[in-house]
């Protein structure tokens, strides 16, 4: 099944509600790059390295995934930075070193993870997994918001930080397209940003997944565009 999201009704014939629209301003729009970080992104380590190890079949799907996602992600990040508008980073992980941040929800499948596989699911803050993946290293003038729950809206200052920063429009890329992304987007949008979800540049564990995921914000909450639109698309 191929990964690619239309943002049309044609994709959906039996939709008849009306599809998000918005103008761009794309003096005012930030990447918002959601973690990419070495614990899901890189296949030498975290839960990537495991799945590689463990699960081949979901590996056969995930890592050539990841790979395409990040490359363009990097074409995003540099024409971002070209035109020197706003890039974010988030990083998920536990804030304090045993995790006792987290909600109890949270901490309790960190601990099956270990049961299960002998690695938690997500790092705390200060460990290699839980850094930026070097290919998308963040620059000394970029922000990185560090996070304990899926969103970062949730838990942190980024709404004051966006307006502070004159942002109106968000294109997101990140990881993964049916957790943190699909919720950053949806509180985003609730918060009355303009949301476009690059769907070349976001990735998850399945396939299913990521379509379900972005058909569900493509007819309600946001754009979804391919990295060649957004960049074609900028002025």
């Amino acid at each position: 099944m191929s990964d690619s999201v239309v943002d049309s009704p044609d994709s959906f014939p039996g939709w008849i509600m009306p599809w998000p629209s918005f103008d761009v301003d794309w003096s005012r729009s930030g990447l918002v790059v959601i973690d990419y970080q070495n614990y899901s992104s890189n296949p030498d380590c975290g839960v990537a390295q495991m799945i590689a190890s463990r699960y081949p079949d979901v590996a056969q799907y995930y890592l050539p995934r990841i790979r395409e996602t990040l490359a363009n992600t990097r074409r995003l990040l540099d024409a971002y930075r070209r035109m020197k508008r706003e890039v974010v980073f988030t990083r998920h992980g536990s804030l304090l070193s045993d995790g006792r941040d987290m909600i109890d929800r949270r901490q309790y499948r960190d601990t099956q993870s270990r049961e299960l596989t002998d690695r938690p699911t997500l790092w705390r803050r200060g460990s290699r997994e839980h850094e930026i993946v070097a290919e998308l290293r963040p620059t000394d003038d970029e922000l990185v918001i560090d996070k304990n729950a899926s969103s970062p809206f949730n838990g942190t200052g980024i709404d004051q930080l966006l307006r502070n920063m004159n942002l109106e429009t968000l294109v997101i890329a990140g990881m993964a397209t049916d957790m943190c992304v699909e919720t950053t987007a949806r509180d985003a949008a609730d918060r009355g940003y303009n949301v476009i979800v690059v769907e070349d540049a976001v990735a998850t564990f399945f396939a299913e997944h990521h379509r379900a995921a972005l058909s569900a914000l493509s007819r309600v909450y946001t754009k979804v565009w391919s990295t060649d639109q957004v960049l074609s698309e900028q002025n």
